[in-house]
């Protein structure tokens, strides 16, 4: 059995829910699982770039060994097209 709860808006809210829902052919339960997920992904990125931004700004060395090893990556999964 799922655990359900209420979820209070304004009405106004509400309304903007379910054109916005009705416009991309979902229920509102639906749309709002969407956003919610879309908003934890949101936030987990900007970690990551927070993070990023801290490493760079405060330890340069580990950054350019990032940057390195980023580059290492990418060369090694780039399709070589024989000519």
């Amino acid at each position: 059995m799922t655990d359900w709860t209420s979820l209070k808006v304004p009405r106004h809210v509400r309304d903007r829910l379910a054109t916005a829902a009705q416009a991309r052919g979902l229920t509102v339960r639906a749309l709002l699982d969407d956003l919610s997920r879309k908003a934890a992904d949101d936030a987990l990125m900007e970690q990551a770039a927070a993070q990023m931004e801290h490493l760079r700004n405060n330890d340069p060395e580990s950054w350019a060994e990032y940057l390195q090893e980023g580059a290492a990556w990418e060369e090694g999964t780039v399709e070589r097209i024989d000519a």
